[in-house]
């Protein structure tokens, strides 16, 4: 699947301004840091958004690792990090988002931060597909 041009389809640009806006000076967390992520580093304009960490399966707690300037942190680490929401960047973020907020965030600090997919698909975005 060509990434750029599906983020391009879904003018995911203004998704992250959106974001950024109701977010703002807010730390987030990034979960993902495979092909998706690296494509949504490379060409978008994070510059607004406050992320504080990109989160993924990959990476041991304490990592001194880096994705694209960010810290890294494992999983285990989500219930004790500072941040206010966790925005997801797989294709299949569901289970994924389940998984978070009901097996790693529950009965913890951060239990009611909100868990998203980073991006929306858009209503004429899916009509397209459907339309194909």
């Amino acid at each position: 699947m060509d990434y750029l041009k599906f983020y391009k389809d879904i003018n995911l640009q203004k998704q992250i301004n959106d974001i950024a806006k109701k977010y703002k000076n807010k730390p987030v967390v990034i979960y993902g840091a495979g092909v998706m992520s690296s494509i949504f580093f490379e060409n978008f304009d994070l510059s607004k958004l406050n992320i504080t960490a990109v989160c993924d399966a990959k990476y041991k707690k304490d990592s001194e690792e880096t994705f694209y300037g960010c810290k890294t942190i494992a999983p285990l680490q989500l219930p004790e990090a500072d941040f206010d929401a966790v925005f997801i960047i797989l294709r299949e973020h569901e289970k994924l988002k389940q998984y978070i907020k009901y097996d790693l965030l529950i009965n913890t600090k951060n239990e009611d931060k909100p868990v998203e997919s980073l991006f929306k698909l858009p209503l004429i975005f899916m009509i397209k597909q459907i339309l194909k």
